[in-house]
């Protein structure tokens, strides 16, 4: 198509070539970009200063360093590499592609270092990790604006380093909501949520940013009643969710099993007119899934006007959760017949739905399928799903020997599926050879892990042992059995019962 469109230019037009490029660029077809530059050199089309800028962001999106090396070494023979665009675009393209050293030849051959080219280069090191050189840069910038501010906090956050963070935000001459967002990352990424929390508190003004920043934040510390309570406070405080907060209040919701607040929150989100967003569309289907609605996340899945990998994957997970193993096959077929190209995760829910249907055969072949038809490598978390597959199946030899064989450390997914079919199976020699893998592994067991080896000697008519186990769990560690709880939610807000509460 961009090559029908240039054999109609005019002759030697860059600008309405440019909008060729530009077109491709925008679309994401970086690679057809590049093609459609090179038709234009075939018809006698000359780059400009605009040319080399949108050739260098597509060069950019490649996956090598081929085209764009070539497209710097064009820049120099036409005259261009001088030019300040241009530079900028170069140092971009070297940062994207992990090639900072290039980027930062490029901004020290500049002669006027103007303020976007500085913080160009502290974004380059930013972006790839390099904090001791960003520092350095800061230090000798002879002007810095809120963007180079809010740059290096982004950069401290990216480290989880609070402190440093903390000092360059105190720092800033004006903070904006960017910057007040950015160090609240930082003490998110951290894990410090009671630190990002009070930050949160004494913003001056709050974005729809400021609010998922926060939410992503109890999410990931597990506080998914607080999650949920945020997001009423944000409705309540006249802000408008977007895409991603609706997203995630929906994961919250799912991880609670609060269905009918999730069900809510989709009407909300169909009368914001989201409800058919990508995002929301695969939050839907685990969140009903996860509650135990698997016909309300087929609706919702059926139903969707564009299905990308995520919903696919949330499909297949919400099927193998429910034990429905040959759906997730049938649905997997489905999904490669239409052109949707599967990825790890897919293969996670694959195995899984295998697993909780006992399709042992099925299993094994996909497991053995996903590198040699489909170029995808297993994962740990693959092999965790298939020693699971195995113990499940009772074949705990063959569990083990997978333990034993894979190619990375087995994690505590895999050791306590086999362990757990050890105990129901009363299988001791394996059961305590996975109990000293375990303890190699962390020093110490969880509660959980604790309470079933005491099982499994107890399983084993072991008694003594058992005692043994439960006594070193209270004594030796301290642990305490973590007590069981619910939680329900009532006009917007979620109540906890822990196991023996009497409070309520």
């Amino acid at each position: 198509m961009a090559a029908a469109a240039l054999s109609c230019l005019p002759s030697h037009n860059p600008t309405q070539g440019n909008r060729v490029i530009k077109r491709e660029v925008m679309q994401g077809k970086p690679a057809d970009a590049i093609i459609a530059y090179i038709r234009m050199q075939e018809l006698g089309f000359s780059a400009d200063n605009f040319t080399f800028p949108l050739l260098l962001k597509a060069a950019s999106d490649l996956p090598s360093m081929i085209t764009g090396a070539a497209l710097h070494g064009q820049t120099t023979k036409t005259g261009y590499s001088n030019h300040a665009f241009v530079q900028t675009a170069l140092m971009n393209m070297y940062s994207t592609l992990g090639q900072v050293d290039g980027a930062s030849r490029v901004f020290m051959a500049m002669v006027h270092k103007d303020l976007v080219s500085w913080n160009s280069m502290l974004q380059a090191y930013v972006s790839n990790g390099r904090m001791d050189d960003a520092v350095e840069l800061f230090a000798v910038m002879s002007v810095k604006d809120q963007v180079s501010f809010n740059t290096l906090i982004s950069g401290f956050a990216k480290v989880r380093d609070t402190a440093s963070a903390m000092l360059v935000f105190r720092g800033c001459p004006a903070r904006d909501v960017v910057s007040w967002n950015t160090v609240i990352s930082a003490y998110v990424r951290a894990g410090a949520i009671e630190s990002a929390r009070s930050l949160f508190a004494e913003m001056p003004e709050k974005n729809a940013a400021s609010w998922n920043t926060l939410m992503a934040g109890y999410l990931q510390s597990h506080l998914y009643a607080e999650a949920v309570e945020l997001f009423y406070e944000m409705k309540l405080r006249g802000s408008n969710p977007n895409h991603l907060t609706y997203a995630s209040v929906l994961s919250a919701c799912a991880s609670m099993g609060l269905l009918t607040a999730g069900k809510k929150i989709h009407i909300q989100a169909g009368q914001a007119g989201l409800a058919w967003n990508p995002h929301i569309v695969a939050s839907l289907i685990d969140m009903y899934s996860k509650c135990g609605n698997l016909e309300g996340a087929l609706e919702v899945f059926y139903k969707a006007p564009h299905r990308d990998i995520f919903c696919w994957n949330a499909m297949i997970s919400g099927l193998a959760s429910h034990g429905h193993g040959e759906t997730c096959i049938r649905l997997f077929d489905e999904m490669r017949a239409g052109g949707t190209k599967p990825d790890d995760i897919t293969f996670i829910g694959l195995l899984s739905g295998c697993a909780h249907a006992g399709l042992v055969g099925e299993g094994r072949r996909i497991f053995e399928d996903m590198e040699r038809r489909h170029g995808t490598m297993p994962k740990s978390e693959h092999y965790a799903c298939l020693v699971d597959l195995l113990s499940r199946a009772g074949d705990l030899t063959a569990a083990y020997e997978i333990v034993e064989t894979m190619p990375f450390e087995a994690e505590a997914a895999a050791l306590g599926a086999l362990l757990a079919a050890c105990v129901g199976h009363g299988n001791l020699e394996i059961g305590e050879a996975v109990a000293a893998r375990m303890v190699e592994r962390a020093d110490r067991l969880t509660d959980g892990e604790y309470m079933m080896l005491a099982n499994l000697y107890a399983a084993c008519g072991r008694w003594e042992e058992a005692g043994r186990w439960r006594g070193r769990m209270n004594n030796e560690d301290g642990l305490k059995k973590t007590a069981g709880w619910s939680e329900i939610e009532v006009v917007g807000r979620v109540y906890r019962f822990q196991a023996g509460e009497r409070v309520h």
